[in-house]
């Protein structure tokens, strides 16, 4: 309408190249709008179906925040994203006929995401084991390569595109698994997985843009609107979480993608832009998994030790973790979109220059360490027992009826961390538990137990507590204290529900 108007077409002609991108991408703007005011809207509505419902993520062990806080908030973003797929498909113009001839693509992302959504749904209510929400991920992995979420081949510099044969099945499926579950560590700080989120899926929609993958372009450009509308209920101070029903979904759907977005990619740089989209969950989960298998600890036991968390640790705060998160996603964006038109040479330094700044940042957060890891790698079997003591623990304290038989499950970790005796307070009974057969004097120390109805001390002898451990224990003295309160708690209080 507006082009067919010689007077506005003449003022556009005249005026500000960005306003005329903007006008020949008015249906992108508009939908990218729309999800983000929807997203907006809906996010209070469902914190309150959440409050009524009972819906927390309540505090303790490893936890930041102080009060329970709503979660799920995922269910908010992916309504938002799929509401605006509809209305992108009932456009009846250009963009819809786009839509329209890759249903198979569009429906497929949606109902794997979907899927994936629902894992964490169940995840967040009930709890899953680690490797149930894997092997989830890995069905539907396969799933999405069967319907055409392929990586099919790479380009080589000096070579052009390889084709990869047998090896597509493993690679996509390995990238689909990888990058739902980078996705999913980042959520421990307000707001990460979200920003995080938005900048990948803006960086995908213009790659997709370039290329003129425009279907996959409306996908992620309605995923960034939602994700950016919902920012300033998840920023902090949260007022509520992704949970693993956002973060599962958020991975998978990204991941999903761009793939997508690239795949007509015939530069090393268009392809390396998704990579580089998803430069902080790949990076922050490589370091874990390094970490973790050297020290002997189980891959997907959660800890405090994240990048994020050591930003926080140095004094940044939560916000301003996530900020400077943010900026050296940007920047690295940034690097990425600029080596566009450079030669092969260029791009490789500017890699390896990229490269070089991560392995800095991890050494100045304490990473790299070498007298560190050594003694960890040393430590490993130490680690190996604590944390089979730590599971056996948690299986006790989850199945105990009585106060007693919560301090035996509390033993059961002390004695493989330093601990030598414990007393607890429990009903006006003191309840003790040795590492020997009898012990002397009074325990020493205060043990502070998250939850009403519970106080308890600990004597450390010999060694102490092992400070590497200190996390395990914390969540376990958290879990006693929540089965304590199960018992305490009358059925008409809130938290009771």
């Amino acid at each position: 309408m507006f082009r067919e108007n010689p007077i506005f077409s003449d003022w556009i002609s005249r005026g500000p190249e960005w306003l005329a991108v903007l006008l020949r991408h008015k249906s992108y703007v508009l939908l990218f709008v729309g999800s983000a005011v929807l997203c907006y809207a809906l996010t209070p509505v469902y914190i309150a179906l959440a409050r009524r419902n009972g819906w927390f993520d309540r505090p303790g062990g490893r936890k930041d925040h102080a009060r329970p806080t709503p979660t799920m908030g995922g269910l908010a973003v992916f309504a938002a994203t799929f509401v605006g797929v509809a209305v992108a498909l009932s456009l009846g113009n250009r963009v819809s006929q786009q839509l329209r001839e890759h249903l198979v693509y569009i429906f497929g992302a949606m109902a794997c995401t979907t899927a994936m959504v629902l894992t964490g749904v169940l995840d967040d209510l009930r709890g899953l084991p680690p490797r149930a929400k894997l092997l989830a991920a890995c069905v539907l992995a396969l799933a999405a390569y069967l319907l055409g979420f392929q990586v099919q081949a790479v380009t080589v510099p000096g070579v052009g595109s390889v084709s990869l044969g047998p090896l597509s099945l493993v690679l996509s499926v390995a990238w689909i698994v990888g990058i739902t579950h980078a996705v999913n560590l980042t959520d421990g700080l307000d707001g990460l997985a979200a920003g995080i989120g938005f900048l990948a899926a803006a960086a995908n929609a213009l790659v997709a843009i370039y290329l003129q993958n425009y279907y996959m372009a409306v996908m992620m450009i309605l995923l960034a609107g939602s994700l950016l509308g919902f920012l300033p209920w998840n920023f902090h101070p949260a007022r509520v979480f992704l949970g693993d029903t956002g973060s599962l979904g958020l991975g998978m759907f990204l991941a999903l993608c761009s793939l997508h977005s690239a795949q007509k990619a015939h530069t090393v740089v268009m392809i390396l832009v998704p990579l580089c989209a998803l430069g902080y969950p790949i990076f922050d989960t490589v370091v874990t998994v390094a970490r973790r298998t050297l020290r002997g600890q189980p891959v997907f036991v959660a800890d405090r030790e994240h990048i994020h968390h050591r930003l926080v640790s140095a004094g940044y705060g939560a916000g301003g973790a996530a900020l400077r998160i943010y900026v050296g996603s940007i920047v690295l964006l940034a690097l990425c979109l600029l080596l566009s038109s450079a030669n092969h040479l260029v791009v490789g330094l500017g890699m390896a220059g990229v490269l070089a700044l991560a392995l800095f940042c991890v050494r100045v957060l304490g990473y790299l360490e070498w007298g560190g890891w050594v003694d960890q790698v040393r430590g490993r079997q130490a680690s190996r027992l604590a944390h089979a003591a730590a599971a056996l623990a948690r299986l006790k304290i989850a199945s105990a009826e009585e106060p007693a038989q919560l301090v035996e499950g509390l033993g059961v970790l002390a004695a493989e961390i330093g601990i030598d005796a414990l007393e607890v307070d429990h009903g006006g009974q003191t309840l003790r538990w040795s590492r020997f057969a009898r012990t002397d004097g009074r325990a020493r120390r205060t043990l502070d137990l998250p939850a009403a109805g519970l106080a308890g001390r600990m004597e450390l002898r010999n060694h102490g507590l092992d400070e590497r451990f200190a996390g395990l224990w914390a969540d376990a003295c958290r879990q006693a204290a929540e089965r304590a309160a199960e018992w305490t708690i009358a059925p008409n209080r809130p938290e009771a529900r």
